[in-house]
């Protein structure tokens, strides 16, 4: 694979099975999503001089469900505190940011990036900021669609950092909803088996927070996703609560980011 080009994650998810890093299960599920997560890849802006990377993931609600008690504008405030605050971290220019929605939409996504209708992989310190106006979008919830292409992005990106640069890379991941998948063509045990290939490699951290809305088990959602419980949470469904677990989240990514050795807790 060149240098030269976006990198492309058929291959990379191909090169993962062969060298035994991925289940050929997990390769088949993550090719059917590939035409979404090859959006997210772009080459950094200049030649890469690390010699560790951090993956930061944050995939956040904007369903219409979400606008109870203003509880966007937390969600909103909370990715964008994660963000400031591991750019105040010692490691963060050897940080990329990955900011998804679990309703695409192209016109807000070019409003934020500026320059792109989709979100993707930029060095921290030109990561999205997230904004109130047109946030909200969609109506239902393709959850484990969503976590999918997430998860499947941050294999994508380490594969092609390890590979492409020899850089040892990491990842933390935050998948935030308020609601049930209740759309989309993926299934739960799809999303448990990559997330089992995932931490069986010992370097991705994945965190899930249910924001309570009533009616969903998030527990049972994050255990059947293969999640170990001290990284499930289910919140109140009000902002503060909110806004203080996101603030939780942003202490263990600087844990992750600092190289911390124990498991981090999101709470």
């Amino acid at each position: 694979m060149s240098d030269q080009n976006t990198p492309d994650v058929t291959e990379l998810f191909r090169d993962a099975k062969a060298a035994g890093e991925i289940s050929p299960h997990t390769a088949n599920i993550l090719n059917g999503l590939s035409a979404r997560i090859n959006k997210t890849m772009v080459l950094p802006a200049g030649k890469p001089s690390v010699t560790e990377m951090t993956l930061l993931c944050m995939l956040i609600d904007n369903t219409p469900s979400m606008e109870h008690k203003n509880n966007h504008a937390a969600a909103i405030e909370g990715h964008n505190l994660v963000v400031s605050a591991l750019l105040g971290s010692k490691a963060a220019n050897s940080i990329e940011e990955l900011t998804m929605l679990i309703n695409h939409h192209d016109g807000y996504a070019k409003k934020i990036t500026g320059d792109s209708d989709e979100f993707q992989w930029r060095a921290l310190r030109a990561a999205p900021r997230l904004e109130k106006r047109n946030f909200i979008h969609g109506c239902s919830t393709p959850l484990y669609d969503r976590c999918l292409e997430a998860l499947g992005s941050v294999l994508a990106r380490t594969k092609w950092w390890e590979d492409q640069f020899g850089v040892q890379t990491r990842s933390v991941t935050l998948l935030m909803t308020d609601g049930g998948n209740n759309d989309g063509k993926a299934e739960i045990s799809h999303v448990a088996k990559v997330v089992g290939d995932m931490l069986a490699m010992e370097k991705h951290r994945i965190f899930f927070m249910g924001v309570d809305a009533g009616g969903v088990d998030f527990r049972k959602i994050g255990a059947e996703m293969g999640l170990p419980p001290e990284c499930v949470d289910v919140v109140e469904r009000d902002p503060r609560a909110i806004r203080n677990r996101f603030q939780l989240f942003s202490q263990s990514a600087a844990a992750i980011v600092g190289g911390a050795p124990s498991p981090v807790s999101l709470f």
